[in-house]
């Protein structure tokens, strides 16, 4: 995948650090509800990054960070 060519370099480093601290939150968050949230907001900025249509299914890994209580 390509990341869209609309995006500045500026846009393009800021959603690659959304992204990174979606990945570390999901390291510290226990709460399914929160860590829903948090795949929602990743997710979202995947889509944005890589210029993917809602009606498309995502080709991308989302595999999540684990989950604290199993990462140990």
């Amino acid at each position: 995948m390509k990341i869209d060519p609309a995006l500045s370099p500026e846009q393009v480093a800021a959603l690659s650090r959304e992204i990174l601290l979606c990945q570390r939150l999901l390291r510290k968050l226990w709460a399914d509800d929160s860590r829903r949230d948090v795949f929602a907001r990743r997710r979202s900025c995947y889509r944005i990054l890589y210029a993917i249509p809602l009606e498309v299914p995502v080709p991308i890994d989302w595999e999540p960070a684990p989950h604290p209580q199993t990462s140990r």
